[in-house]
């Protein structure tokens, strides 16, 4: 099942994990060879958990993740097949599997994020989500091992390996980076044929006057929201005044921001930035609006080169820029205008 990140679920999801993708950790750079392995300190994913991080590839096939319950039943793999993500599980030896739609052997930066809510555990790449459900008599996942990124040592014994021939599975080869669990960042035990401090693409530090550099997209991009200037690079002054914004979200997980400012007219657009950290780092532009929009619960859109009615309530829409999937979340096209009035905010 494949669906676009615009859930409830998927929002709040988003939501927790904005605040994590504003720094890049330590990046590994692996060349694909024999018996080559990164070993990380257990994931607990036998519940509730997500893990993510940001790779990039030219190959189309090789193992990005596994762990396992010690050779019993239960495991978690993540690999790229003919230049697709696939993620195959097993709980108490119920076995599934989800394949990715997009290719990724691009060479371009890609996110992935393994979501998982016990019986069910989501695939997000790129933020598109796909969902695969178990109905097991144990509705747990038995983890035991610690996490292998790119390869499985030579010296572990198959017997302890529940998935047959992972071991035998090619190593992978590219860039990763920023692996989290949740928002903390693991601790690496060990590895072998492993380049780390891989040069990072915020490694030119681009962004001025203390912008965070993340990506998007595959490419570095300026977190602008607590600086107090603009632009691609956060080098453009942003007029700031005087008023009280609200963010809010909707009911169908749709981000929106109330707005009361004193602004002149006439006005044709108002940059705004601003932070809820951690759940929203947003930037966005303000339309004038006629003052008749949105009342009585009226459905109305905003108007450039209108008028303002001072000090009222209206909703605008944010641009998020502390995710690489946000943007599929709340710049959908699908905002909600209904204005507000300062009672209701």
């Amino acid at each position: 099942m494949s669906f676009p990140v615009q859930s409830v679920f998927f929002t709040l999801k988003v939501s927790v994990l904005l605040g994590s993708l504003l720094g890049l950790c330590l990046g590994l750079e692996l060349m694909g060879l024999p018996n080559q392995w990164a070993r990380y300190l257990r994931w607990d994913a036998s519940t509730r958990s997500d893990l993510s991080f940001q790779f990039k590839t030219n190959v189309s096939t090789g193992l990005l993740l596994y762990l396992d319950d010690g050779g019993v039943c239960d495991f978690l793999c993540l690999s790229l097949v003919d230049g697709r993500v696939q993620l195959r599980f097993s709980m108490d030896c119920a076995e599934t599997s989800v394949l990715s739609n997009k290719q990724v052997n691009d060479s371009s930066w890609h996110f992935v994020m393994v979501s998982r809510d016990h019986l069910r555990t989501v695939l997000v790449l790129d933020g598109e989500g796909q969902a695969a459900e178990l109905q097991p008599q144990r509705p747990y996942m038995d983890v035991v091992s610690d996490l292998f990124l790119g390869g499985i040592p030579s010296d572990i014994r198959p017997s302890a390996l529940t998935l047959d021939g992972v071991q035998a599975m090619p190593g992978f080869r590219g860039l990763i980076l920023d692996l989290k669990y949740g928002n903390s960042e693991p601790r690496l035990l060990g590895s072998q044929g492993v380049q780390l401090d891989a040069e990072e693409p915020c490694g030119e530090r681009p962004c001025e006057n203390g912008g965070i550099c993340f990506l998007l997209d595959g490419h570095p991009t300026c977190d602008c929201s607590t600086t107090g200037y603009g632009g691609k690079l956060c080098s453009e002054d942003v007029s700031q005044g005087p008023g009280l914004s609200h963010l809010m979200m909707s009911e169908q997980g749709r981000c929106f921001v109330l707005v009361a400012r004193q602004l002149p007219e006439p006005l044709a657009f108002v940059p705004l930035a601003g932070r809820s950290a951690p759940h929203c780092c947003w930037q966005a532009i303000l339309l004038p609006v006629p003052p008749a929009v949105g009342q009585a619960g009226s459905r109305g859109h905003p108007v450039v080169g209108g008028t303002l009615t001072n000090a009222s309530w209206f909703p605008v829409p944010i641009i998020p820029l502390a995710c690489p999937f946000c943007t599929a979340i709340c710049h959908s096209g699908r905002w909600p205008c209904r204005a507000a009035s300062k009672r209701e905010a």
